[in-house]
């Protein structure tokens, strides 16, 4: 071949070529960014207004729906979703996948604009636009906690903020908890109404005598002066003396009907961390930032800055992402070195230990190729693309293998370094080529999977795209050349005396069968010739049972699943609480969440800090440890408690109400995590005050509830009705766990009535009379308090016992256009009413969305969503009403739909190159039905393990394998063709292939099992450590696939060696039977006829 023969006639430019690859990719993987989940866009626009005091049915109809109406019409549009709270309105906006997310995002942005003319007046901001994406979650999370109080933690979390967020690769540092100082002006209502002032009074006078101003310049002699007015309050105590008005002739100071209290403001949430107070820090990076660089960097700062802080002040991650993906490349890194200790093990056994080194370079070189393609690209280095890597890992050296051992072959038949480099790799380069083309035919339909799913799993076929190319490159290009040089062969044929011609004949010749290995095969082989049909029928029996052994091991019961379960990190237990609770509510639920999960009991004597006070224990390796709970796994609880929470981010797990559990790392739980979770979900199942949920920590992209329908219709209250019916049915199938929905029951709400005629009489409307209401109650920003480089902010409204009374409404003094006041008494009525919690909206439909968990070890979603399906379907919902299954449904329906096609797209492709290679339909049949049968592996292995077909894995690890099972059967049918076209009988020649091509077939399945044995298995050898890991997270999460792969390839393995050549003697020897068939036919009926014989008509004599 071309390629290669230029490649071993000019070694030494392959070897220049090979220092500049070891050079740039050792740079690229150092340089590749780091991240634990892949940089994907979500095409989602997010919409978040606030109007502090507004209930939820005013939210929806002030700005919920105006925004709505703007928003129909926009390219793309695939949904559009909403939450009307109190006080707030959140929009969420979908697009169709492959939507360009910054022209969607700007399209959002001016269809906001053009609805702000329809929103209230007095918004204190315009709506956020803005979106999410994965890769900008948080990936370190920080408590801080001590004995200091929460004033003092709050300000070392700032300048924490300050210092981490001037890190390039931070993106911003969110802080959650403490106490924020404020100047509160707190008004006497009973004063401004002797004074006959509002508080728009006050709001004007301190606005306007806290600002420094410029009086332009002064020229004085020969020089110019800056002419300043400085007037911001250099103390809190300068606002007492401030003139906010006049009364019989007399200043009005602002300390006649205020008073000034340099406070903080009033806690809307709370953090504790092992029962001590804290304060959270949130960090997250910008996208394409190197996770494991940050993180690093952070830990410099916080080591840095915590010799300043006050004694007793502890710092903890709750949240770490870098140390995932430090342990997913530890992995790869473990996996790589592990893998090539196996080739040399295994071709060292063969061929020996300098031909295995030859072999096993093809690891490295295409490790280094890849790498630099991945960096050139922009491809971070994440899960998929760790996983994807060690996937390949066992097929690098396929390629080298046959090139290896061929060349290996001719040379042990007489031919020199150099001429075998060259003919061997001639012989088999267009097989090695087909095959991985046919492998790259496998993957290529996995580039357009859609959803978020796809864009989470379509780093899977480019990585292993990338890297078998860069593998066919290293075979192609430098294992030839580096053969020609190094490789040595023992028992090599005596050619002394022979001419080129001979020793030509004897290397084209078949290998000899000679050997154990090889004679035994030999006989076996030619057995199943002799009985062909059996050897088929036996084939496919095989397959039907290994099918019907995984239904009666796990099939029947549990036969499908969407992703993989896994053992979690850690979970939540979410707490709902009803519509208006205020924080120490909600703090007592909280608490006795803190009591159940450190199993103290439900004695509300007992506080979190004494429940979750540190208990001794002992690893199962031995190590000592504190822990929080009687349950040994947990390593740390962590809470948070926030008023007017909503619902929370759509792709994050936990809400905003929640306790967080963090569990040990993996190898030093005494027991499954499953096992904790459950524990811990009997012992808060029924805590009263709010609905309280378990929501495990989960990798991947987001997916939505195993269970999750979504009821529409007009009416909330029948909305609701309908969700309590559902919720009933749910509890009756077994394994269904966290039932829930998101219908708030009617909330108390005190409603001020506008007489507009009479409001009208004095100037005064609807607006003007909410806003000055919202300023009394809610509070007013009116400027800010500078001191050193820090601003507080002044904040106006009534004392907060006069906020608790209703009766002080009568009496608020509004102020008029004409610059008097008028009692709200005069032109309003107060009345006590109920309202409804939460407004769900989808494609402008009210809807309320019930939610359930399974226990998935147990059961799976499609299975329990079956069994729901037939509970909702005997419901009878009103006119106007519906209901369907949506989430991971939704997102299981999309992926099984796209990889039953992705399968049979891959089937064609790889049965075309097939037919473009062999020049033959039968051939490719042959290969392709090899394919099918290797299923049969795929059941076994998952009946070993007792594993569902998952979806995704699953799904993935077929396709992966129907590339992976035709390569040898390529280079075996390839040699047999060879056999033939040289005049070897067709049994013959058949053997012979079979048994020439023995080795390099068994030595790249055993390569590739051996590849992936540690997914499986989890075990592998550390060379950090120098020790064997005995688990692995990562092959948690990939176990599924690796084990179709590995068992798949094992049964495909006997396939290539005996039904292949089976299956090939038979369609060959028919081919040729039909033939001699047509001959006798031509010979015994057409040969009177010669035209119809195939023969020209003698002329005749003239």
């Amino acid at each position: 071949m071309i390629v290669s023969d230029t490649a071993v006639k000019n070694s030494t430019t392959v070897y220049v070529l090979a220092v500049l690859l070891i050079i740039f990719g050792v740079y690229c993987y150092q340089a590749l960014p780091r991240e634990s989940e892949p940089d994907i866009t979500i095409p989602n626009v997010f919409i978040s207004t606030e109007y502090k005091g507004v209930s939820p049915t005013d939210i929806e109809t002030a700005i919920t729906i105006e925004i709505e109406k703007k928003l129909k019409g926009l390219e793309g549009l695939k949904k559009i979703e909403s939450v009307s709270s109190e006080g707030k309105s959140m929009i969420n906006v979908e697009f169709v996948t492959g939507t360009d997310i910054d022209k969607a995002l700007q399209d959002v942005k001016d269809k906001v604009d053009e609805a702000k003319g329809d929103l209230p007046n007095d918004l204190e901001d315009d709506p956020s636009v803005f979106e999410i994406n994965l890769s900008q979650m948080p990936i370190i999370v920080f408590s801080l906690s001590g004995t200091c109080g929460l004033s003092c933690l709050k300000d070392i979390a700032d300048d924490l903020q300050d210092e981490i967020e001037a890190l390039p690769g931070v993106m911003e540092v969110e802080v959650n908890g403490g106490l924020e100082r404020e100047i509160r002006v707190e008004v006497v209502p009973e004063k401004l109404s002797y004074y006959g002032l509002t508080i728009s009074n006050l709001q004007n006078a301190v606005q306007s005598e806290n600002r420094n101003t410029s009086g332009g310049a002064i020229r004085l002699g020969n020089g110019r002066y800056q002419l300043r007015v400085p007037g911001e309050f250099a103390t809190p105590e300068e606002i007492y003396g401030l003139v906010i008005g006049t009364h019989k002739g007399e200043p009005v100071y602002l300390k006649d009907v205020a008073q000034v209290v340099d406070g903080f403001k009033e806690e809307t949430s709370i953090s504790r961390l092992n029962g001590r107070d804290a304060v959270n820090l949130a960090i997250k990076k910008r996208s394409g930032e190197n996770i494991i660089t940050i993180s690093r960097d952070v830990a410099k700062i916080v080591e840095k800055e915590r010799q300043h802080w006050p004694q007793g002040t502890e710092i903890t991650k709750v949240l770490d992402k870098s140390r995932d993906i430090e342990v997913m490349i530890a992995d790869l890194e473990n996996n790589i070195l592990t893998g090539l200790v196996l080739v040399l093990v295994v071709i060292f056994l063969s061929m020996g230990i300098r031909n295995a080194i030859l072999v096993s370079l093809a690891i490295p070189f295409s490790m280094l190729i890849s790498f630099i393609v991945l960096y050139a690209m922009g491809v971070t280095l994440n899960m998929v693309v760790l996983f994807s890597l060690t996937l390949a890992l066992g097929m690098l050296v396929d390629n080298a293998i046959v090139i290896i051992e061929n060349t290996y072959r001719f040379m042990q038949q007489g031919a020199s370094r150099v001429d075998a480099a060259m003919r061997a790799t001639s012989e088999v380069a267009w097989p090695v080529i087909g095959s991985t083309v046919t492998t790259l035919a496998a993957f290529f339909p996995m580039l357009f999977w859609p959803g978020i799913m796809g864009e989470f799993m379509r780093f899977l076929p480019i990585t292993l795209i990338v890297t078998l190319s860069s593998s066919l490159f290293v075979a192609l290009v430098i294992n030839p050349a580096m053969a020609s040089i190094h490789m040595k062969v023992k028992g090599a044929a005596d050619t002394s005396g022979l001419s080129m011609e001979e020793i030509s004949a004897a290397v084209d010749k078949p290998a000899k069968i000679e050997g154990f290995w090889m004679t035994t095969y030999s006989r076996s082989l030619a057995r199943a010739l002799e009985k062909p049909w059996s050897v088929l029928a036996l084939s496919f029996c095989g397959l039907i049972l290994m099918f019907e052994a995984w239904l009666l091991v796990i099939g029947l019961v549990k036969p499908v699943e969407f992703f993989p379960e896994i053992d979690p990190k850690g979970f939540y237990v979410n707490i709902e609480t009803p519509e208006g609770a205020d924080l120490d509510f909600i703090d007592r639920i909280i608490a006795r969440v803190e009591r159940a999960v450190a199993g103290a009991g439900d004695d509300p004597g007992i506080t979190p800090l004494a429940a979750l006070a540190p208990k001794e224990y002992s690893t199962p390796k031995g190590r000592e440890y504190f822990g929080p709970s009687d349950l040994k796994n947990v390593k740390d609880v962590y809470m948070q408690g926030v008023i007017s929470a909503g619902g929370g981010s759509a792709f994050s797990a936990n809400s905003p109400n929640h306790v967080g559990v963090r569990f040990l790392e993996l190898e030093e739980r005494s027991e499954n995590s499953h096992d904790t979770v459950n524990t811990i979900r009997e012992r808060v199942r029924d805590i009263p005050g709010g609905k309280i949920t378990i929501a495990k920590e989960e990798e991947g992209p987001p997916t939505g509830a195993p269970i999750n329908l979504e009821i529409s219709g007009p009416d909330f209250e029948v909305l609701g009705r309908i969700a309590k019916e559902v919720r009933d049915a749910l509890s009756l199938i077994p394994y269904v766990e966290d039932i829930q929905d998101d219908y708030v029951e009617g909330i108390p709400s005190v409603q001020v009535n506008v007489d507009r005629q009479k409001a009208a009489l004095f100037g005064l409307t609807t607006d003007m009379i909410g806003f000055a209401l919202k300023s009394a109650y809610n509070g007013l920003n009116v400027s800010s308090f500078r001191q050193g480089d820090d601003d507080y902010d002044i904040t106006l409204q009534l004392r907060e016992a006069d906020r608790r009374v209703v009766d002080v409404l009568h009496e608020l003094l509004l102020p008029t256009p004409s610059g008097e006041t008028v009692p709200l008494s005069t032109v309003a009525t107060v009345t006590f009413a109920g309202t409804i919690g939460d407004i769900n909206r989808i494609n402008n439909e009210r809807v309320v969305t019930v939610k359930a968990n399974i226990e998935e070890t147990k059961t799976t979603g499609p299975v329990v969503r079956q069994e729901a399906a037939k509970f909702i379907d005997r419901m009878h919902l009103p006119a106007g009403y519906s209901m369907k299954f949506t989430g991971e449904q939704d997102e299981q329906k999309e992926s099984e739909d796209f990889l039953s096609k992705a399968f049979m797209v891959a089937l064609l492709l790889i049965f075309l190159v097939l037919v473009a290679m062999f020049n033959s339909v039968s051939q490719p049949f042959i290969i392709m039905t090899s394919v099918i049968l290797s299923l049969g592996g795929a059941f076994l292995g998952m009946a070993v393990f007792r594993a569902p077909f998952g979806i995704i894995m699953t799904g993935v690890g077929v396709i992966s394998l129907a590339g992976v099972v035709v390569n040898n059967a390529i280079v075996l049918l390839d040699y047999t063709n060879k056999l033939r076209e040289r005049g070897h009988a067709l049994k013959d020649a058949v053997i012979a292939a079979g048994a020439t091509r023995l080795r390099p077939v068994l030595l790249t399945a055993i390569t590739t099992i051996l590849g992936l044995i540690p997914m499986v298995t989890g075990v592998s050898y550390d060379f950090h450590t120098w020790s064997i890991a005995w688990v692995s997270e990562s092959s948690m999460w990939w176990k599924s696939m690796a084990n179709v792969v590995i068992f798949g390839l094992f049964m495909a393995t006997f396939l290539t060696l005996i039904v292949v050549p089976t299956l090939y003697y038979l369609v060959a020897r028919f081919a040729d039977n039909r033939q001699h068939v047509g001959r006798y036919i031509r010979n015994a009926y057409w040969k009177p006829y010669a035209v119809l014989a195939g023969e020209s008509r003698p002329e005749e004599d003239k």
